[in-house]
C-alpha cells in the first residue's frame, strides 16, 4: 500500500485506535484474574489472552481500516537477530549493576514456595510477555508503521515515542522534575525500541528487549528503589535521594543510568544499521 493512500485523518485515528486496542485487550484479558485459579495460572492465561486478542484486533484493524496486513506493520514471523538478544540481557543487567553500586540496603523477602511460584509466573506473563509484546505491536507496529506511510520515518519514530513517554506519566503523582525526567526516559526508550524495529525488520527484537527489561528491572527477582518492596524475592533500597539516580516518582527506569542505557542502545542501532548497509550480516534466531 502506498503512503499517499493513508490520509492524515486515518493516521491520527490509528493512534487512538492503537491505544484503544491496548486498553480494551487488557481489560478483557484481565477477567482471567476473576477465575477461581492460583494467581500464577491466572497470570499466564492473562498474558496469553492479552497477546492473542491484541494481535487479532490489530490484524482486523489493519485489514478493515488500513487495507494492510500485519506484516506491513512489522508484525510477521518471529525472528530475533543475535545482537539484539544479547542487548536484551546486557541493558537491564548493566543498569541494575550500576544502581547496586550506589549505597543501599539489600533485603530478602520471606516467601513460601507457592508465593514465589505465583510471583514469578505473574511477572513473566504480565510485565514480560504481556506488556513487552503488546506495547511493541501497538506502538512500534501498528502506530509507527502507519505514521511512516503517511508522514515518513522520522515522524514515525519521534511522535509515537513521545506518546509512549506521556502515557507512562498517567496515574502517577509527580512534580514537574519527575515528569520531565520520565518524559525524557520514556521518549528515549521509545526511540530505542523504534530503531530496533527498523534495524531488525520486525517488532520481535524490540519485544524481546522490552520484555526482558521489564522482567529484570520490575520483575520477580530483584527490584531497586527508594523503599523496600515486599512482592519480589530481593529488594534493594537506595540510600540516596537524588532524583537522577532514583528516577523520581516513577522509579529507576527513569534514572540517569537507564537514560544512558537507552542512549547507548540508540547508538548501537545506528551502528548496526550502518554496518548492514555496508553489507554486513547478522546471525538470526528463528
Amino acid at each position: 500500500m502506498k503512503a499517499k493512500e493513508i490520509s492524515s485523518a486515518r493516521a491520527i485515528l490509528t493512534i487512538f485506535g492503537g491505544v484503544f486496542i491496548l486498553v480494551f485487550a487488557q481489560i478483557v484479558s484481565g477477567l482471567a484474574f476473576d477465575l477461581p485459579l492460583p494467581t500464577g495460572i491466572a497470570s499466564v492465561i492473562f498474558g496469553l489472552a492479552y497477546v492473542a486478542l491484541s494481535y487479532l484486533l490489530i490484524r482486523l484493524y489493519c485489514r478493515l481500516i488500513l487495507a494492510m496486513e500485519t506484516e506491513d506493520c512489522a508484525i510477521g514471523k518471529p525472528s530475533i537477530p543475535l545482537p539484539w538478544l544479547v542487548w536484551a540481557f546486557l541493558l537491564p543487567v548493566a543498569v541494575s549493576a550500576l544502581l547496586l553500586c550506589c549505597p543501599g540496603e539489600l533485603s530478602k523477602n520471606q516467601l513460601s514456595t507457592a508465593e514465589a511460584i505465583n510471583l514469578i509466573l505473574n511477572r513473566l506473563a504480565v510485565v514480560g510477555l504481556g506488556a513487552g509484546v503488546v506495547e511493541e505491536m501497538v506502538f512500534r507496529g501498528l502506530i509507527m508503521k502507519t505514521l511512516e506511510k503517511r508522514w515518513g520515518k522520522l515522524c514515525a519514530i519521534i511522535f509515537p515515542s513521545i506518546i509512549f513517554g506521556l502515557i507512562h506519566t498517567l496515574g502517577n503523582e509527580m512534580n514537574i522534575i519527575d515528569c520531565v525526567q520520565l518524559l525524557i526516559a520514556g521518549t528515549g526508550v521509545g526511540i530505542m525500541f523504534s530503531l530496533i524495529v527498523y534495524e531488525s525488520g520486525s517488532i520481535w527484537a524490540s519485544a524481546v528487549v522490552h520484555g526482558l527489561w521489564n522482567i529484570i528491572m520490575i520483575g520477580p527477582f530483584l527490584q531497586i528503589g527508594t523503599d523496600h518492596t515486599k512482592d519480589v524475592l530481593f529488594s534493594y533500597k537506595l540510600a540516596t535521594k537524588s532524583t537522577l539516580i532514583t528516577g523520581g516518582a516513577f522509579g529507576v527506569e527513569a534514572s540517569i543510568f537507564a537514560i544512558i542505557g537507552y542512549s547507548v542502545g540508540i547508538l548501537w542501532a545506528f551502528y548496526l544499521s550502518k554496518k548492514k548497509k555496508q553489507g554486513g550480516k547478522q546471525p538470526v534466531l528463528p
